[in-house]
């Protein structure tokens, strides 16, 4: 029996699905531990109120990368599979002029709203900028998810964040200087990890060519345009609540949601990951009308694995968490157990929606988030009265849950639809 078990274990191994699964959840572990003790170090130098500033930036660069490239960032994981190669860098080159164009009108559109919200002009300007690299990293980003450079994306991300992370506390240890620069520090971390993904790790900067292809750039809008209206709402499930703190609360409100929202994101870099790796797969089964089994199995297993995660994370938390959470930011530990449990069942739904995804049901997906928004907002303003302060994050976990049923349900439906056995 142990025999067997151990040969099982050989044969997982050896299969590059799994060894691409481990190395993204090693650099993961690592991406998660530094960007916690990062969230430490902010706690114990910065007051409440800066951190809210910090969490206004991180709620407008939300949707931004989505905003910039019109939501059709999928399209380039589904034209790797679908197209030859010569073809396949044709239409990275028009989708990166497609991205440029886009850039300078979200700029345009930014300095507009820094003149009437002059008090958030800084984080702003500096999340359009921010969004426009991230999304032009997450080409690369791609590729290496479909050709499965596990080691490589996780040696980047890794160095990215821990670069981030030293750039602020040169700025705000040795320098003694403000929030604004823990948000510079990541612009300068994420721009030199872009040259070095675009020069040196790959040819997209040297075989670059401007292209204005408007039959192309109808596509990415038809593509992306449903889909446009499911970033609002997906904005609104995952950063609303810090402006239903600043319409009821303050500034140092929003700070502590901002604090808590990072320590949870431990949860949601376990998601991501999770999706960089099974996508690729999942994709190739559907292709073939095949993968229904596999699907729902990788569902409930994963459903099962991510609950507990969460759990003994805030179990951690709830008798380590004094000790690198700052003394002014402990009253966010109830949110913060809050948000990871949340942030678990919109994993469980990203493992369904990649079916949608797939079937390009962009309109479908669209309705289905918005609901779950419409809920949220619902709830929020039912829950703030009773609940106070932690009102929006239970309105958080209970339209993930709704989500996630759903998601499930609607994927049976495309099963049965499209003939997946």
């Amino acid at each position: 029996m142990i025999k067997k078990i151990v040969e099982n274990v050989k044969f997982l191994m050896l299969k590059k699905e799994v060894q691409s699964f481990i190395n993204y959840y090693i650099f993961t572990i690592i991406n998660a531990g530094i960007s916690i003790f990062s969230i430490s170090y902010l706690t114990k130098h910065i007051v409440p109120e800066d951190y809210g500033m910090i969490g206004i930036y991180t709620s407008i660069l939300f949707f931004l990368p989505s905003l910039i490239s019109f939501s059709a960032n999928g399209l380039i994981a589904i034209e790797i599979v679908d197209l030859e190669v010569d073809k396949y860098l044709e239409f990275r080159n028009g989708y990166i002029s497609f991205l440029l164009i886009s850039f300078i009108g979200s700029s345009l559109i930014s300095i507009l709203f820094c003149l009437y919200f002059s008090e958030f002009g800084f984080v702003i300007i500096m999340a359009t900028i921010m969004g426009f690299i991230q999304t032009l990293s997450s080409i690369h980003n791609t590729e290496l998810f479909q050709f499965s450079k596990s080691t490589r994306f996780g040696l980047i991300s890794t160095g990215t964040v821990l670069l981030g992370f030293l750039l602020t506390v040169v700025f705000i240890s040795f320098f003694n200087l403000n929030w604004q620069y823990r948000i510079s520090a990541l612009l300068i971390a994420e721009f030199v990890f872009l040259i070095i993904r675009f020069y040196f790790l790959s040819s997209i900067g040297s075989s670059f060519k401007f292209i204005f292809d408007k039959s192309q750039f109808k596509y990415i809008i038809y593509y992306g345009a449903p889909l446009m209206l499911s970033v609002l709402a997906g904005w609104v499930l995952n950063q609303s609540d810090r402006y239903f703190l600043l319409h009821f609360f303050s500034l140092k409100e929003v700070g502590l949601y901002a604090a808590a929202a990072g320590i949870a994101s431990f949860v949601v870099m376990i998601n991501s990951n999770m999706i960089k790796v099974i996508y690729p797969l999942v994709y190739k089964k559907l292709s073939k009308r095949e993968g229904k089994k596999f699907i729902l199995k990788l569902t409930a297993s994963y459903s099962i694995v991510i609950l507990l995660i969460s759990v003994v994370f805030c179990a951690g938390l709830y008798f380590f968490g004094h000790l690198f959470l700052g003394e002014k930011y402990q009253s966010a530990m109830p949110i913060i157990y809050i948000m990871c449990l949340g942030q678990a069942f919109f994993g469980i739904y990203s493992t369904t929606g990649l079916v949608i995804d797939y079937f390009k049901m962009t309109k479908l997906k669209t309705i289905l988030v918005l609901l779950s928004a419409i809920l949220l907002i619902l709830l929020s303003f039912l829950l703030i009265p009773l609940f106070g302060i932690y009102g929006p994050a239970v309105a958080s976990l209970l339209s993930f849950l709704f989500l996630s049923i759903l998601s499930f349900f609607i994927s049976l439906g495309l099963f049965k639809k499209h003939n997946i056995t």
